[in-house]
């Protein structure tokens, strides 16, 4: 799916960068081993983590089991309301809202459509699929019928409008309005996906123009997608759709900061005026081949640090391909019950995820700064430092907390290690290979 160009690039990348590593700071001796790190994000299904004895005694940074703080969740979301068809849009900020109420698509490409699979799909604490019949060559029933069993589970849908993209070409535009109709009377109807990679399979532009068209004249209280490749594919369909999907898929083909490379192009492309979801990679490049002596990528660390690299990114929801499937991440137990556990995690801090960033700058420090990233949120009870470390090896990374304020609890929302910053308000944390840390500072 990607480009040879890509691939050669990647080829004749010199292999010292991925060899790089951080050097601990001059004032903190722990015995942080790259080794370690490397080793213990292979093997986990979560990241890697320093234990208390892995610490200097004499650091101001080792964690501080007397201290009162311990990581607290947020208030959670409100479920949104598919009673009644719904209008789906976004706002300012580029969040996706249903009625006016934010919400955060979590699903999955191509779910089964059973009662039974939509109800355990919705316990997995997914809240939309990319999915369904086809339409319409046996009339809108089918899908009208799957949008109604969705709405009883409590699930959204995106629907490919036609199954003929040609269709808006050659058919009577009554006939398009009046089969949209049908459909978008039904309130888990969240919106339409109409092209895959269309810089790669170069549907006319007519086709592409016709489609948002009819789609947004007809069917205003829903929106239409498209997903896209990287680089500057963007440009070329950026008035064809509501909203874009980026399916950056770099394991092992390419470095795992192609999503975050990814998203910066994207964001540039749209100019801030259309969300962007992430269709991370769920599925490995051998076993979609057949390969399945080979073992899967990604890993469940390599899982991890995409999806959070989308949403550092700003990523306005994860739709990842795919989900029934033998060659997906749901057929491999192990991975597959860390990627539930990331999924209870999202929703867990979802009224988080779904703030305003906030423009604090921590005076962030590191060796290899362009192998990390973080976002800055806040609720009422504390500040949230979403972060993730793209680099393949261990390194340390200091931020200065004083723009939060005096004496606070710094707590790893995932481990419950805490960290104790310097009476001038900066703390050293370290970050295993790839690890993602959510960050939660609260005054004492």
């Amino acid at each position: 799916m990607k480009r040879l160009s890509w691939l050669i690039f990647v080829s004749l990348v010199p292999l010292f960068f991925m060899g790089c590593d951080a050097e601990s700071p001059s004032d903190n001796s722990s015995a942080f081993s790259d080794k370690e790190g490397a080793a213990a994000g292979d093997d986990q299904t979560a990241p890697a983590n320093v234990s208390p004895t892995d610490q200097n005694d004499n650091s101001s940074n080792d964690i501080v089991g007397d201290r009162d703080c311990e990581p607290l969740a947020p208030p959670a979301w409100p479920e949104p309301d598919m009673e009644d068809p719904a209008i789906i849009s976004f706002d300012e900020d580029l969040f996706f809202t249903v009625d006016g109420q934010r919400f955060f698509p979590l699903g999955f490409y191509n779910v089964p459509e059973d009662d039974e699979s939509l109800a355990t799909f919705k316990s997995e604490g997914f809240n939309l699929a990319l999915t369904g019949p086809g339409c319409c060559g046996s009339g809108t029933q089918p899908q009208v019928d799957f949008l109604r069993r969705a709405q009883e589970h409590g699930l959204f849908i995106i629907l490919h409008p036609w199954s003929d993209a040609n269709d808006v070409l050659n058919r009577p535009e009554e006939e398009l309005a009046a089969e949209l109709a049908a459909r978008t009377a039904v309130g888990s109807l969240f919106g339409w996906y109409t092209f895959d990679e269309p810089a790669l399979w170069r549907p006319s532009k007519e086709l592409t123009q016709r489609m948002h068209e009819i789609l947004t004249t007809y069917s205003p209280t829903n929106l239409d997608g498209l997903v896209e490749q990287t680089m500057d594919d963007f440009n070329l369909y950026e008035d064809d759709c509501s909203f874009f999907m980026i399916d950056p898929y770099p394991v092992p083909k390419m470095f795992i900061s192609n999503v975050k490379d990814g998203m910066k192009e994207a964001r540039e492309a749209t100019e801030g005026e259309k969300p962007i979801v992430g269709v991370h990679q769920a599925f490995s490049w051998d076993w979609i081949y057949g390969g399945f002596d080979q073992p899967f990528r990604p890993t469940a660390l390599e899982v991890r640090n995409m999806v959070w690299q989308f949403i550092v990114m700003g990523a306005r929801g994860l739709i990842p391909w795919t989900y029934s499937a033998d060659y997906s991440i749901h057929a491999v137990p192990e991975i597959w019950q860390a990627y539930l556990d990331l999924i209870a995690e999202i929703n867990a801090l979802m009224s988080v995820v779904l703030t305003n960033d906030v423009p604090l700058d921590l005076a962030m420090e590191t060796t290899f700064p362009t192998t990390f990233d973080y976002i800055v949120k806040q609720n009422e009870t504390a500040t949230w430092v979403f972060s993730v470390s793209t680099n393949d090896h261990s390194l340390y990374v200091t931020f200065d907390l004083s723009v939060i304020g005096e004496n606070l609890c710094v707590v790893d929302f995932t481990t419950g290690e805490i960290f104790t910053p310097e009476n001038d308000g900066k703390v050293t944390i370290p970050y295993s290979r790839l690890q993602v840390r959510l960050l939660e500072v609260s005054e004492n």
